[in-house]
């Protein structure tokens, strides 16, 4: 078993990285907006203060400027001075204003440029989303705008209450920051200090875990962290000025951001082993010739509850279901199970509706024994259907939602044993709002597709879209919104060849260090949820485990205290 030599985002639609995502920080970076990444007008357009691009001038049907008398002018002013009225009993419409610190934690205002570089990592793109606070669906993309002098980024409040998401990092690295105003949203006009708000809603999500983990025993690290963390918030509280509690603010968020990983990381494999239910740990191979002895090594970082995924994949079996006949005996020898995927996100776009589900026919009947397919992988991509910048969309017919209906129906048909599953792509504020993970979801899988799905899984990539302290609002999340489908991390990776290495996790200064701990911790915390299966299913099985110790060693922890073994 093993991975295909070619890096796979570069097997993408298109033949090179994902389409449409995570252009450099000189590019616009949305698609369809009037203000480029540094947050200034296109030329051509003017823009007001709140954001909106301004009409040019009226034009007569002679293409010169409309001369104004006096009857004319009067009536411009009464309309002005109606929109004024209107606009003044407006209550839906209001402008949270947000003063971002120094994410060292120094206390120093940063400007509207700095905070873009900040944002935008090592080359990643604007991020910022407004949300729902519950649900998590982008209400409205890229809201930030540029003020009147100092320039203080902001953002308007539309007639309902809503959450600021945007990609910020902490000591941990970098995270999908959500600020949710207490839980309730903001809902009015207001001036917040970014960090500081970050930290109080990371704090009570924090409790509110911690709530309902009554079984987690708290290490000693976990304790540090949590005391350090409400200190720097007491000594915010107690701030005399916005720098100060901003300085506080970011310091307490690092804190929080340990302290919260430490909980996810410590309690999933051991509440996971304390239930005795069902968990999935796996791996992910595609090419499968000359990797003797891999099954073997799969069976072992895994254990007792092993997978394998494997990626059937168009350029490598020409057609033929039976290319992958061997590995499959291989991994079944081993003990492993088999989650198969007959069509990466990489060639959906490239089947046609009735191609995809004669592909998955051919191999659903070719493999009786294989215990759960995926139907769809990352179909939220806007890649899948065409939709990123520069591709032509598919047909209507030929859409990924189409397309799964018709796979997960035959699946539940023919092989009513076998689980099936859809891959979402973790994705939000990154690109366009409609291929963000719960927009797309809500819109395009509806009851009678959910009906033939058992798992709902998530593919995460952290240098292309953070997740970090967010991890949790996620997971519940996803829960919500799918209650009877199981849930799991479906595909990891982290600073691969083929990765836009935009965000760091973990840790900035070591890649192999940061990969290691983001593994660990990511197969350990899927696992902390009695309807979450775990997951994982590390891409570059092949190309980067075998070779590394460290790597081996993280995922081996978890599957070990899984099986009772003292971590």
């Amino acid at each position: 078993m093993g991975t295909s030599g070619t890096p796979r985002h570069r097997r993408r639609a298109g033949g090179g990285a994902r389409p449409g995502f995570l252009r450099s920080a000189g590019r616009d970076a949305r698609p369809g907006s009037l203000r480029r990444t540094d947050g200034r007008a296109r030329p051509g357009f003017l823009r007001s203060a709140r954001g909106r691009a301004r009409p040019g001038p009226l034009r007569g049907a002679g293409g010169g400027a409309r001369r104004f008398g006096l009857p004319s002018l009067l009536a411009v002013l009464l309309l002005l001075v109606a929109g004024v009225m209107l606009s003044s009993t407006r209550t839906g419409d209001e402008t949270v204003v947000l003063k971002f610190y120094d994410a060292a934690g120094k206390g120093a205002e940063l400007t509207g440029a700095a905070v873009k570089k900040v944002m935008h990592g090592s080359g990643g793109s604007d991020s910022d989303a407004l949300l729902d606070p519950a649900t998590l669906q982008v209400v409205r993309e890229w809201p930030l705008y540029a003020g009147d002098p100092p320039g203080r980024w902001r953002f308007d409040v539309p007639d309902r209450a809503v959450a600021f998401a945007v990609n910020w990092p902490t000591s941990r690295g970098y995270s999908t920051v959500i600020l949710d105003n207490g839980g309730t949203g903001f809902t009015g006009r207001g001036t917040v200090v970014f960090n500081h708000q970050a930290a109080l809603d990371a704090r009570r999500r924090l409790d509110a875990a911690l709530a309902v983990r009554s079984g987690y025993r708290r290490s000693a690290a976990f304790e540090r962290a949590y005391a350090a963390a409400a200190a720097e918030l007491d000594r915010a509280r107690a701030a005399a000025s916005d720098a100060e509690r901003g300085g506080h603010g970011q310091r307490a968020l690092d804190a929080l951001h340990t302290a919260n990983d430490l909980m996810l990381g410590e309690y999933g494999p051991a509440s996971a082993a304390a239930r005795g239910a069902e968990t999935w740990t796996g791996l992910t191979v595609t090419e499968v010739a000359g990797h003797r002895g891999r099954p073997e090594l799969a069976r072992w970082l895994t254990g007792p509850d092993g997978w394998v995924r494997i990626v059937f994949e168009p350029d490598e079996d020409r057609g033929d279901p039976g290319h992958y006949r061997a590995a499959v005996r291989a991994a079944r020898a081993a003990g492993l199970k088999v989650l198969g995927q007959p069509l990466d996100s990489a060639f959906a776009r490239e089947n046609t509706r009735a191609a995809y589900l004669a592909r998955v026919k051919a191999y659903v009947d070719a493999y009786p024994e294989i215990e759960a397919w995926e139907v769809g992988n990352e179909v939220n991509g806007c890649w899948v259907d065409g939709g990123c910048t520069g591709q032509r969309p598919v047909a209507d017919d030929d859409r990924i939602t189409n397309k799964i209906a018709d796979a997960a129906a035959y699946v539940r048909a023919v092989r009513p044993q076998a689980k099936v599953v859809v891959t979402l792509y973790w994705q939000l504020g990154t690109d366009a709002a409609r291929w963000s993970v719960f927009t797309w979801a809500r819109e395009n899988l509806p009851a009678a597709v959910r009906e033939d799905v058992d798992v709902v899984a998530l593919s995460v990539y952290a240098e292309d879209a953070p997740l970090g302290l967010a991890f949790d609002q996620v997971m519940n999340a996803l829960h919500a919104e799918f209650p009877e489908q199981r849930i799991a991390l479906g595909e990891l990776g982290y600073w691969s060849a083929d990765t836009t290495k935009a965000y760091w996790a973990f840790d900035a200064a070591d890649t192999a260090a940061a990969r290691r701990a983001l593994a660990g911790h990511y197969y350990a915390a899927a696992l902390g949820y009695p309807w979450s299966l775990g997951g994982g299913f590390w891409w570059y099985f092949v190309q980067e485990v075998p070779g590394d110790a460290g790597l081996q060693n993280a995922i081996r922890d978890v599957s070990g205290r899984l099986s009772g073994e003292a971590p």
